[in-house]
């Protein structure tokens, strides 16, 4: 059930401060009169309302200071307040009230239903204003427990990273000791077995690796600036040479490519983990072609594009390989499941967008968006 709204009706004469609080009361609100700044400052205490009427003439103050200091109390929410005047002092006291702090000004004598109007519509705003204060304060708890997360994640990122990477390099080093120091009197089946805990810890380091990337994208002190993309690209192409040479792929890159806003390691984990993805499936029976395009889509933004003629993507996938540890093609393939998870939260922490373009058996597109520099 909504309360009665409150108000404080101020006059210091008599008679026009009771015609006006009849008329306040008729309409529905709840009304307490002062004829006098000391009893309005200790009536806006005690009754905290959601609106002060007040008479710019009091006895013992002006109106207009009063204005002000009520506009320093510190409530929940500022008070508000409608100056009335008399019509002919008005058009000098006016601006000097709005100045003050009032909400609105309305000059004697007043039509009752303009009174009840305005009234109504300052409770509006009023109530407007409250209820943005509370969502503000609420956004604010979210925030601040946000980021409280935030920093718990990457720290914890951290500390297992390295807690669990001891252990595994433990036991990398030791299974490669027994492969060589009695690794020939193993028989294949024992050798199976041993290659299958290297390679199982292989991939869990890789894993740990990737998720720790994941989890320090964003992270503070990490500040953007004005990036050529020549150099970020140059850069992924280089962690990629002996792979692609080895696959005997060749990479078409058109320069220069534009420059845009961006965290310049992220960026260059971007095009690597996209570049080495069109790497992992290619089609096998033809040479491997990656093209790298830049096109600006609008005077604030480029699409970049990477396209390769590989294994492509069904349609029904096209949403879901952005999710973390989605593997279409099981551990067939070499990877994390974290690759393109990786790549969509490095460009919408960058204010970009990415999704992907493909056919079957003829090849994906990439395609993400990244600020004009």
């Amino acid at each position: 059930m909504t309360p009665t709204p409150v108000l404080l009706n101020v006059d210091d004469h008599e008679g026009a401060r009771y015609a006006r609080s009849r008329i306040l009361s008729s309409a529905g609100f709840r009304v307490y009169d002062a004829g006098s700044a000391r009893e309005t400052m200790e009536l806006v205490e005690k009754h905290r309302p959601d609106l002060v009427l007040l008479d710019v003439h009091l006895p013992d103050m002006y109106g207009i200071e009063v204005c002000r200091r009520l506009k320093e109390v510190r409530l929940d929410t500022s008070v508000m307040v409608l100056q009335i005047s008399a019509s002919a002092l008005s058009a000098a006291h006016a601006k000097e009230a709005l100045d003050a702090g009032a909400d609105a000004y309305l000059m004697e004598p007043v039509d009752p239903d303009v009174l009840v109007a305005t009234v109504k519509a300052l409770l509006r705003l009023h109530q407007a204003e409250r209820s943005l204060v509370h969502a503000n304060r609420q956004l604010e708890i979210v925030n601040k427990e946000l980021q409280r997360s935030n920093q718990d994640l990457q720290q914890f990122a951290i500390a297992a990273s390295h807690d669990l990477q001891d252990p595994l390099r433990t036991m990398s080093i030791y299974t490669q000791m027994i492969a060589q120091e009695i690794g020939e009197t193993l028989s294949e089946q024992h050798k199976g077995y041993l290659k299958w805990v290297m390679d199982g810890t292989t991939r869990m380091q890789a894993l740990i690796h990737d998720l720790l990337a994941y989890s320090q994208v964003g992270r503070e002190g990490r500040t953007q600036s004005i990036i050529e993309l020549d150099g970020v690209v140059s850069a992924a192409i280089s962690h990629l040479a002996e792979p692609m040479q080895a696959a005997g792929g060749v990479i078409e890159v058109p320069r220069p490519l534009p420059s845009v806003w961006g965290d310049p390691a992220n960026l260059v984990s971007l095009f690597h983990n996209l570049l080495s993805n069109s790497l992992k499936y290619r089609a096998p029976e033809r040479t491997l072609a990656i093209q790298v395009r830049a096109e600006q889509s609008s005077p604030v933004e480029w699409t970049i594009r990477i396209s390769d003629n590989g294994i492509g993507i069904s349609e029904d996938y096209h949403q879901v390989i952005f999710r973390p540890f989605k593997r279409l093609h099981g551990f067939g393939i070499p990877g994390t499941g974290v690759g393109l998870a990786l790549c969509q939260r490095i460009v919408e922490e960058a204010g970009g967008r990415i999704w992907v373009e493909s056919v079957p058996d003829q090849g994906s597109t990439f395609c993400f968006t990244l600020r004009a520099a």
